[in-house]
């Protein structure tokens, strides 16, 4: 090239010539650009991705701290809601699981701390867990306190004492739901970022690519008809890649100068395509964890509305429940019931006076179920769960509960009548899915045969006998002799 050029400076006229840029010094010229722009973006993007990294690492840590809060919730719940039971019913069965779930509590709330330190949370953040734990633990050790004047018979002391913890586990509790939905949002907002680096990422690449052609463009007309098909090359690699496609290579060959830059373009999508996959891996894990949140929130063992342990729980109970009934010999009686008709409530004066009615529905049944466990089953229905308890006793029980029921809200317009179905195990069932099926049975035989009145397993079979017998009398009696 340089022969060539010196041969064109020959047949110049003398005066007329100028010395002509050298080939190589604009290759370099302009391919140094390119470079130092391409570094950038390599640097940039992996900035970026370390950030997207450090984004992702707190947001699991965020996660873990507010699902370990949420279970510290929910198993304090269920403890201040057994202690509560404990304390009114004297159920000597339930200190050991007061117990249980405050020692998880502690235990959960121990561990967020713990991970909270290792993460590095600001020293407010510190001090408020530092705070929940002091909290929890002297929450405990008076629930501790309260069991053992239970115990001794000192019941209106216990029960004073409950009052006067009830407003502090009250503040605790609102204390603990406000820290785990600070650290959901955070997470969120620490997503919203993790976002934005990915964004900007594809910015500096498609901003790579524009300069890469206009740089190509340029060098073109400057360059010797030798090196334009790989510069070609590098600009169609260059156009793919802004496009999107990161699995595009430039060639190999040509001009020393454009092979580094294939070879650093190259590298550069080589980098770009693997950290894409790890962050579309590690978007796909936060996902999954913060589904997996949302589930375990959604599963928790308390119903919001009426504080009654929830459907779900109810099946884990009356499992366990039954199977220890099988090993003792014990009787298990099951109580079903809903609200009479609940729709015309709702229809008639709105969903407020319908939640209002469970609300008194669930407070009257935990008043009047003493040695039992109360769950919502589901909409306006509710089971009893009695541990211990046969046919006769389940039936006077549910006797009892419709009397102290009649009519819910009694003062108000959402006067309701329930009606109730009951079953024993194992009288009537030989197992917990049984046992359900035939109180739920005799529920809805209670409710088709007037409703506001109690269905027991029993009597429905021997309604269903006398039935048949008619029929086979009247049969008889149509037959010739």
């Amino acid at each position: 090239m340089e022969a060539n050029a010196i041969s064109m400076q020959a047949v110049r006229p003398s005066g007329a010539t100028r010395p002509m840029r050298s080939v190589r010094a604009s290759i370099l010229a302009g391919f140094g650009l390119l470079v130092v722009i391409l570094g950038a973006v390599v640097a940039g993007s992996i900035w970026l991705v370390q950030d997207y990294q450090a984004s992702s690492a707190e947001m699991q840590q965020r996660a873990d701290t507010a699902s370990l809060l949420q279970e510290v919730e929910s198993n304090a719940s269920i403890a201040a809601l057994l202690m509560q039971r404990y304390v009114v019913a004297g159920d000597e069965n339930l200190p050991a699981e007061i117990t249980a779930s405050a020692s998880t509590a502690v235990e959960s709330l121990t561990l967020a701390r713990s991970k909270a330190a290792a993460a590095g949370y600001a020293d407010a953040e510190k001090a408020q867990l530092d705070g929940f734990v002091t909290s929890l633990t002297a929450l405990a050790e008076g629930a501790q306190g309260m069991i053992a004047l239970r115990q001794n018979g000192k019941v209106p002391e216990a029960g004073a004492t409950l009052e006067k913890v009830v407003p502090v586990f009250r503040q605790f509790r609102l204390d603990l739901m406000a820290a785990a939905d600070s650290n959901l949002t955070q997470v969120a907002d620490l997503q919203n970022r993790a976002d934005r680096a990915g964004n900007l990422a594809l910015w500096l690449l498609v901003i790579s690519g524009i300069a890469g052609l206009s740089l190509g463009a340029l060098i073109s007309f400057l360059i010797a008809r030798s090196i334009i098909r790989p510069l070609a090359a590098l600009e169609a690699t260059a156009v793919t890649a802004s496009a999107g496609d990161m699995s595009v290579r430039a060639p190999a060959g040509g001009p020393r100068e454009l092979a580094r830059v294939g070879a650093a373009l190259n590298g550069m999508m080589t980098a770009v395509q693997e950290r894409t996959k790890e962050l579309l891996q590690t978007n796909w894990d936060l996902k999954q964890s913060y589904d997996q949140l949302v589930q375990a929130r959604a599963q928790a063992a308390s119903d919001p509305l009426t504080g009654l342990l929830n459907h779900r729980k109810f099946h884990e109970s009356i499992r366990e429940v039954i199977e220890a009934a099988g090993e003792n010999g014990q009787p298990v009686g099951v109580i079903m019931l809903d609200v009479d008709n609940f729709k015309q409530v709702n229809d008639s004066l709105g969903h407020q006076a319908g939640d209002k009615v469970l609300r008194d529905l669930a407070a009257a049944l935990q008043q009047n179920v003493d040695g039992g466990s109360v769950f919502r089953y589901g909409g306006d229905e509710f089971v009893v769960l009695l541990s211990g308890s046969d046919s006769e006793r389940t039936t006077q029980i549910a006797q009892q509960l419709l009397e102290a029921t009649r009519p819910v809200g009694a003062d108000s317009a959402e006067a309701v009548t329930i009606t109730l179905g009951v079953a024993a195990y194992p009288e009537m069932a030989s197992t917990a899915e049984e046992l359900v099926y035939r109180a739920d049975m005799a529920l809805n035989w209670a409710k088709s045969a007037g409703k506001n009145q109690v269905g027991d397993w029993n009597s429905l079979i021997l309604r269903k006998d006398d039935a048949a017998g008619v029929t086979e009398a009247k049969l008889g009696a149509e037959t010739p002799s």
